[in-house]
């Protein structure tokens, strides 16, 4: 079974020494129940640690780390139905991960 992500993610560089990801949330995601997001989200965050351990690039493994640590960190807001779903959440990651594997991962389809 395929996971499907919950949110679309997109790499910003809106100054020269500062670098975001957008996270932009699915409709469908958005119209699930509160559990079925939940599960939903553990899901989606399981199989990224199962794509994490078959990578044997580091630069890749770094690159899908960020988005797991990410995505740790909004799933208690996901449980509390705390996050407006609807609107773009912004992740400052600063300028050291310019030309980082996360544009590699996001150019590939590891995180969909």
């Amino acid at each position: 079974m395929d996971v499907v992500a919950p949110f679309e993610i997109s790499v910003e560089d809106p100054k020269p020494d500062l670098r975001e990801l957008h996270f932009s949330f699915t409709k469908d995601f958005q119209e699930m129940t509160v559990d079925q997001r939940i599960k939903a989200f553990r899901g989606y965050v399981e199989s990224l640690i199962k794509q994490a351990e078959t990578l044997v690039d580091a630069e890749s493994q770094r690159g899908i780390i960020t988005v797991i640590q990410i995505t740790e960190q909004i799933l208690p807001h996901i449980q509390s139905d705390s996050l407006p779903l609807q609107e773009v959440l912004i992740v400052e990651i600063g300028s050291a991960a310019e030309g980082s594997s996360l544009d590699e991962l996001l150019g590939k389809e590891l995180l969909n």
